[in-house]
Protein backbone atom coordinates (compact mmCIF):
# COMPACT_ATOMS: atom_id res chain seq x y z
CA UNK A 1 0.00 0.00 0.00
CA UNK A 2 1.42 3.46 -0.96
CA UNK A 3 1.53 5.90 1.37
CA UNK A 4 1.33 9.74 0.92
CA UNK A 5 4.13 11.97 0.83
CA UNK A 6 3.22 14.90 3.11
CA UNK A 7 4.06 17.81 -0.18
CA UNK A 8 1.36 15.16 -1.65
CA UNK A 9 -0.94 15.58 0.80
CA UNK A 10 -0.90 19.80 0.92
CA UNK A 11 -1.68 21.49 -1.95
CA UNK A 12 -1.68 25.49 -2.55
CA UNK A 13 -4.93 25.05 -2.69
CA UNK A 14 -6.08 22.83 -0.09
CA UNK A 15 -3.76 25.11 2.32
CA UNK A 16 -5.91 27.96 0.85
CA UNK A 17 -8.76 26.28 1.72
CA UNK A 18 -7.85 25.43 5.05
CA UNK A 19 -7.28 28.94 6.07
CA UNK A 20 -10.45 30.53 4.51
CA UNK A 21 -12.58 27.62 6.57
CA UNK A 22 -10.68 28.63 9.09
CA UNK A 23 -11.04 32.19 9.18
CA UNK A 24 -14.78 31.61 8.44
CA UNK A 25 -14.86 29.76 12.07
CA UNK A 26 -12.79 32.15 13.88
CA UNK A 27 -15.07 34.64 13.03
CA UNK A 28 -18.02 32.83 13.95
CA UNK A 29 -16.57 31.95 16.80
CA UNK A 30 -15.63 36.18 17.36
CA UNK A 31 -19.55 36.70 16.92
CA UNK A 32 -20.35 34.40 19.51
CA UNK A 33 -17.92 35.30 22.02
CA UNK A 34 -19.05 39.17 21.20
CA UNK A 35 -22.78 38.38 22.20
CA UNK A 36 -22.10 36.54 24.95
CA UNK A 37 -20.13 39.61 26.46
CA UNK A 38 -22.99 41.71 25.68
CA UNK A 39 -25.63 39.29 26.93
CA UNK A 40 -22.95 38.51 30.37
CA UNK A 41 -23.17 42.56 30.16
CA UNK A 42 -26.79 43.51 30.45
CA UNK A 43 -26.71 40.81 33.31
CA UNK A 44 -24.28 42.32 35.73
CA UNK A 45 -25.61 45.45 34.91
CA UNK A 46 -29.06 44.13 36.29
CA UNK A 47 -27.52 42.54 39.23
CA UNK A 48 -26.12 45.76 40.11
CA UNK A 49 -29.33 47.79 39.45
CA UNK A 50 -31.29 45.37 41.80
CA UNK A 51 -28.68 45.34 44.91
CA UNK A 52 -28.76 49.55 44.60
CA UNK A 53 -32.77 49.47 44.93
CA UNK A 54 -32.20 46.99 47.60
CA UNK A 55 -29.53 49.29 49.33
CA UNK A 56 -31.78 52.05 48.54
CA UNK A 57 -35.62 50.70 49.85
CA UNK A 58 -33.72 49.30 53.12
CA UNK A 59 -31.93 52.50 54.04
CA UNK A 60 -34.98 54.89 53.29
CA UNK A 61 -37.34 52.35 54.83
CA UNK A 62 -35.41 52.27 58.00
CA UNK A 63 -34.78 55.94 58.06
CA UNK A 64 -38.79 56.38 57.10
CA UNK A 65 -39.92 53.89 60.26
CA UNK A 66 -37.45 55.14 62.03
CA UNK A 67 -37.18 59.22 61.12
CA UNK A 68 -33.93 59.72 63.59
CA UNK A 69 -30.64 60.49 62.01
CA UNK A 70 -27.70 62.18 63.71
CA UNK A 71 -29.58 61.78 67.50
CA UNK A 72 -32.66 63.94 65.29
CA UNK A 73 -35.64 63.28 65.54
CA UNK A 74 -37.07 64.44 61.88
CA UNK A 75 -41.24 64.66 60.88
CA UNK A 76 -40.93 63.14 57.60
CA UNK A 77 -38.25 61.40 55.12
CA UNK A 78 -39.01 62.10 51.38
CA UNK A 79 -37.07 59.92 48.77
CA UNK A 80 -35.66 60.62 45.64
CA UNK A 81 -35.74 64.52 45.65
CA UNK A 82 -34.58 65.94 42.63
CA UNK A 83 -32.38 68.60 42.28
CA UNK A 84 -31.96 70.53 38.83
CA UNK A 85 -30.16 72.78 37.17
CA UNK A 86 -32.40 74.52 34.82
CA UNK A 87 -34.53 72.32 33.72
CA UNK A 88 -32.59 69.60 33.39
CA UNK A 89 -32.21 66.98 36.67
CA UNK A 90 -28.59 66.84 37.72
CA UNK A 91 -28.98 64.44 40.53
CA UNK A 92 -31.81 63.25 42.82
CA UNK A 93 -31.10 63.00 46.79
CA UNK A 94 -32.45 59.30 47.44
CA UNK A 95 -33.56 60.48 50.88
CA UNK A 96 -34.39 63.99 52.28
CA UNK A 97 -35.68 64.16 56.11
CA UNK A 98 -36.87 67.03 57.72
CA UNK A 99 -38.09 68.84 60.42
CA UNK A 100 -38.83 72.28 61.67
CA UNK A 101 -34.97 73.28 61.67
CA UNK A 102 -33.07 70.46 59.87
CA UNK A 103 -32.53 68.77 57.07
CA UNK A 104 -30.68 65.45 56.05
CA UNK A 105 -29.72 64.91 52.70
CA UNK A 106 -28.69 61.32 52.32
CA UNK A 107 -26.91 59.41 49.68
CA UNK A 108 -27.37 56.06 49.23
CA UNK A 109 -25.38 53.64 47.12
CA UNK A 110 -24.81 49.92 47.08
CA UNK A 111 -20.98 50.65 47.37
CA UNK A 112 -19.53 53.70 48.33
CA UNK A 113 -16.77 55.55 47.14
CA UNK A 114 -15.22 58.56 47.75
CA UNK A 115 -16.41 60.80 44.73
CA UNK A 116 -19.93 59.85 45.75
CA UNK A 117 -19.55 61.66 49.25
CA UNK A 118 -17.51 64.48 47.30
CA UNK A 119 -20.20 65.06 45.30
CA UNK A 120 -22.84 64.93 48.00
CA UNK A 121 -20.44 67.90 50.05
CA UNK A 122 -18.99 69.51 47.43
CA UNK A 123 -22.34 69.85 44.73
CA UNK A 124 -25.55 68.33 45.90
CA UNK A 125 -25.84 70.78 49.54
CA UNK A 126 -24.99 73.61 47.11
CA UNK A 127 -27.76 72.80 44.54
CA UNK A 128 -29.86 71.89 47.29
CA UNK A 129 -29.89 75.26 48.09
CA UNK A 130 -30.13 76.75 45.25
CA UNK A 131 -33.27 74.74 44.34
CA UNK A 132 -34.87 75.08 47.95
CA UNK A 133 -34.11 78.70 48.93
CA UNK A 134 -37.35 78.67 51.62
CA UNK A 135 -34.89 76.09 53.71
CA UNK A 136 -32.29 78.47 53.82
CA UNK A 137 -32.25 79.07 57.51
CA UNK A 138 -32.64 75.31 58.11
CA UNK A 139 -29.50 73.03 59.69
CA UNK A 140 -28.11 70.76 56.81
CA UNK A 141 -27.02 67.47 57.47
CA UNK A 142 -25.35 64.99 55.38
CA UNK A 143 -25.09 61.05 55.24
CA UNK A 144 -24.26 58.56 53.01
CA UNK A 145 -25.91 54.88 53.14
CA UNK A 146 -24.81 51.49 51.67
CA UNK A 147 -24.25 48.19 52.04
CA UNK A 148 -20.29 48.67 50.84
CA UNK A 149 -17.57 50.86 51.94
CA UNK A 150 -14.03 51.87 49.93
CA UNK A 151 -12.26 53.10 52.50
CA UNK A 152 -11.07 56.32 51.48
CA UNK A 153 -15.28 56.72 51.17
CA UNK A 154 -15.33 56.61 54.73
CA UNK A 155 -11.86 58.94 55.66
CA UNK A 156 -13.58 60.93 53.38
CA UNK A 157 -17.03 60.62 54.92
CA UNK A 158 -15.23 61.28 58.84
CA UNK A 159 -13.35 64.47 57.29
CA UNK A 160 -16.27 66.48 55.95
CA UNK A 161 -18.51 65.33 58.58
CA UNK A 162 -21.22 63.39 56.53
CA UNK A 163 -22.56 60.38 58.88
CA UNK A 164 -22.30 56.94 57.65
CA UNK A 165 -25.44 54.72 57.49
CA UNK A 166 -23.92 50.78 56.79
CA UNK A 167 -26.32 47.93 55.70
CA UNK A 168 -24.50 45.06 58.12
CA UNK A 169 -26.24 41.64 57.99
CA UNK A 170 -30.22 42.05 58.40
CA UNK A 171 -30.15 45.68 60.33
CA UNK A 172 -28.78 49.33 60.09
CA UNK A 173 -26.21 50.98 61.59
CA UNK A 174 -25.73 54.65 62.09
CA UNK A 175 -21.90 56.48 62.37
CA UNK A 176 -22.70 59.51 63.07
CA UNK A 177 -20.00 61.14 65.51
CA UNK A 178 -18.18 64.10 64.29
CA UNK A 179 -20.83 65.01 61.98
CA UNK A 180 -21.41 68.58 61.17
CA UNK A 181 -23.75 71.14 59.62
CA UNK A 182 -23.52 72.83 55.94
Amino acid sequence: MATESPTEKYTPESVWQFIQELGEKIKLNSEETDKKIRELSKNIGGISSSNGAMAQETIFNTLKQDLTFAGIKFDDAIPRVPVLNGFKTETDIDALMLNGDTIALIEIKYKVDKKDVKKLVFDTVDKFKTNFPKYDKYKILLGVGGMSFDDDAIDEAKENGVGIIKIVGDKVEYYTEGIREY
